[in-house]
């Protein structure tokens, strides 16, 4: 299978990614989903920090993959938290919860 170049947003920044083409569908439903739970956090919950919206959005999409095979939401799980520890440093440390949404992972993957 080849790989392909394509372009994330996540929280309204830009990712260049290189995936296997059978792998682009997956991601692209899991950008809207993770696009669609920021939105909601933003606007409902009246969340401004990007890092806390990727990570509830984040959790949020876990959940509703629940009955996902594993392997594909530990993929999908590192591609957005690897986005999540690139978030700018100004932001504030976002550590224990980087930290507590991959324990969260890791218990579900076991």
């Amino acid at each position: 299978m080849s790989q392909v170049n394509i372009q994330v947003t996540i929280a309204g920044k830009n990712f260049p990614l290189t995936v296997k083409e059978s792998e682009v569908e997956t991601l692209r439903k899991t950008e809207k989903l993770l696009a669609d739970s920021i939105e909601l956090f933003a606007n409902k919950l009246q969340v401004k920090d990007r890092g806390d919206l990727v990570s509830m959005a984040a959790l949020q999409v876990i959940m509703r993959l629940a009955n996902t095979p594993p392997q594909v939401i530990e993929k999908q799980v590192e591609v957005i938290v690897e986005k999540v520890v690139e978030l700018p440093a100004q932001q504030e440390d976002h550590t224990s919860t980087i930290t507590q949404l991959e324990a969260l992972v890791e218990s579900y993957l076991k």
